[in-house]
């Protein structure tokens, strides 16, 4: 069902530009602020100076942030600094990390997909024409990306997909490599070690490929830049490397796929009210009032456990509540359209019960917002200090926060597999796929 081929990667080389590690980097949407100057002060060659050129005051159509790191990358390739691998391979890319005092390790493979339309339907059998996506994008953030690649003409950041792969026929291929010495082992400041190696030899190249063909893809994270391939493909019908785009393909099954929960503030609203958020908020929900967070935080994930719908809310005024919804039953008459399986989601839940129904946050307003901020709600995902970061944004111009226990992975199958979306930034696999370890120049 997937067509997934190997291809020659440009990469840095290591003996012209130092330590791999000043020049990969996190993927753009997450280079905000004072984190792109602090990237590019690593390194002249810091992938960041080419996925996050900053504007320049006097930019004008033919010299500008994109046509920038155009040139940087086309000087990069002449010189030397990025060099393209001779053979055709996959690359192998494992990412060791904790969560919750648990080390874990991740590992999948960066191959080329045939871009292929999102899945409208599904065929005989359970088999999909296209690819599947999860979530809902946010629009305003699709045209940067698009920018970059008609002026660069390369793919840089990647797309990370799943696949049910329950043999395990493809993960056998890949870890007869993963015994060998990766040819990029580094650690970044998160304490996440990023490696990668090599799949070049054709037997297992095609082993791959072959394993593949009877796959499904969902769009773990990437839309935006999936939707941006797709786009530059139909500007580009006669050129047939723009046909394909560079994923990240990681097995549902793999023990270190690991999703966290995102959180979402709410701001703006011209007229909100806590007393009466909280007396509406009692028609479908239970709540339970705590003077700290960790018993809020303890009561959501057993309810959790228990396969309750349950979120926290924090409103500035020295409580946190958990909310537990009274009758599931409600939501087949508030989303009859959508699946069984798609009504019991959290965000399902959250967003079309208080959201829209209570504060008046629609589809419209909710699509105001950018993963950059702005708009009615900000998006906060639930590692290191967000949660303390939340809290002091509802203490200062927020109005609140409503903290998310985590999509399941079967929620991620189960609601794409019914060719449904979840509202957006329903998920955050944790950890990031950097950007920067392999580059595909079309």
């Amino acid at each position: 069902m997937v067509q997934v081929i190997p291809f020659r990667a440009f990469r840095f080389d290591e003996s012209r530009v130092g330590p791999l590690g000043k020049v990969v980097a996190p993927p753009y949407d997450i280079i905000k602020g004072a984190k792109v100057d602090e990237l590019q002060s690593l390194s002249e060659y810091s992938i960041s100076w080419i996925i996050k050129n900053k504007p320049q005051a006097g930019d004008t159509p033919e010299n500008n942030q994109y046509t920038r790191a155009r040139d940087l990358l086309a000087n990069w390739m002449d010189e030397g600094v990025l060099k393209q691998d001779e053979k055709d391979a996959f690359y192998i890319y494992g990412q060791n990390f904790n969560v919750n005092n648990q080390e874990l390790f991740r590992f999948g493979f960066i191959g080329l997909i045939h871009l292929e339309d999102f899945a409208s339907s599904a065929g005989e059998e359970g088999r999909f024409a296209g690819v599947l996506q999860h979530e809902e994008t946010l629009p305003k953030d699709i045209q940067d990306r698009l920018s970059l690649c008609r002026a660069c003409m390369a793919q840089f950041g990647q797309i990370f997909v799943v696949y049910p792969d329950h043999e395990g026929s493809v993960d056998r291929v890949l870890e007869r490599s993963i015994k060998d010495e990766p040819v990029i082992d580094i650690t970044d400041n998160d304490n996440v070690r990023h490696r990668l190696w090599i799949v070049d030899d054709p037997e297992d190249t095609s082993l791959v490929s072959k394993h593949m063909e009877d796959k499904y893809v969902i769009i773990a994270d990437g839309h935006h830049r999936y939707k941006t391939a797709l786009a530059l493909s139909r500007e580009n019908p006669e050129l047939e490397s723009a046909k394909y785009r560079m994923l990240t393909f990681v097995n549902v099954r793999n023990p270190g796929l690991v999703i966290l929960p995102t959180h979402r503030v709410v701001q703006n609203l011209d007229e909100f009210s806590k007393e009466q958020l909280l007396e509406r908020l009692h028609e479908h929900f239970y709540l339970l009032a705590y003077d700290d967070k960790a018993e809020m935080f303890s009561l959501m994930s057993e309810k959790f456990r228990n396969d309750e719908n349950s979120f926290g809310l924090y409103l500035d005024d020295g409580k946190f509540y958990c909310l537990t919804l009274k009758d599931p039953t409600v939501m087949d008459e508030v989303l009859p359209d959508k699946s069984p399986e798609h009504r019991r989601l959290d965000v399902a839940i959250l967003h079309s019960l208080i959201l829209d129904g209570i504060l008046g946050i629609d589809r419209e307003k909710l699509a105001q917002g950018t993963m950059k901020g702005g708009g009615y709600v900000v998006y906060v995902k639930g590692i290191g200090d967000a949660v303390e970061e939340a809290i002091k944004s509802v203490q200062g111009d927020s109005q609140a926060v409503f903290f998310m226990n985590p999509t399941r992975i079967e929620e991620v199958e189960s609601v794409s597999r019914n060719i449904e979306v979840m509202p957006q930034k329903s998920t955050f696999f944790y950890p990031k796929v950097w950007t920067g370890f392999t580059i595909n120049k079309l």
